[in-house]
């Protein structure tokens, strides 16, 4: 499992299904410790003079301390099928906390530039964050999305982050050097 990096603008693919459809993992570390979370949302696009992924990560996320204490984390996507789902659920439902989810979850974590990704993934984008903003009640125009999603008003963290590269699987590389 090894990635070579690919000019951003030459990716063809929809990304309201790769994002919806195939969900997608943020993997940080910070000080040795790595973990992951599953994202079923989020946008990619261009703002200050970047190209950017916006990410939700929830204040109480494991993987949100390793992203705020190192800057940098990445963004790995898969292939829309049963056995990623299931994998991916597990690793949304667990935290890195209590248990070795990663190591559980039987994928494979890679490094380069010294940012964890997941070996498995069809797409990497390697990020640096560079705005964060916690959502608020006021912020709202459709107080529908509030009550639907915050109804505890647990608000999500807005984070846009800056793809620094994009990553594909290709044949092996010295590179990329095994977590393992």
């Amino acid at each position: 499992m090894n990635f070579k990096e690919i000019d951003i603008k030459s990716l063809r693919f929809n990304p309201f299904s790769l994002i919806e459809d195939g969900w997608f993992l943020i993997t940080s570390q910070y000080q040795g410790k790595v973990n992951t979370m599953t994202a079923a949302s989020g946008c990619l696009g261009h703002m200050f003079r970047k190209n950017v992924a916006y990410l939700n990560i929830r204040p109480t996320r494991y993987t949100k301390q390793l992203i705020d204490s190192s800057m940098r984390l990445s963004l790995s996507f898969f292939e829309n099928t049963k056995e990623n789902k299931q994998k991916l659920t597990y690793l949304g439902t667990v935290s890195g906390r209590d248990e070795p989810k990663l190591e559980k979850s039987g994928l494979t974590v890679l490094f380069q530039d010294d940012i964890p990704f997941i070996g498995e993934a069809k797409l990497v984008f390697l990020c640096t964050p560079i705005y964060v903003q916690s959502y608020s009640g006021s912020g709202f125009l459709d107080s529908n999305v509030e009550r639907y999603y915050y109804p505890q008003k647990d608000y999500h963290d807005l984070y846009i982050c800056d793809i620094t590269k994009a990553l594909i699987p290709e044949e092996p590389s010295k590179t990329v050097r095994s977590y393992h």
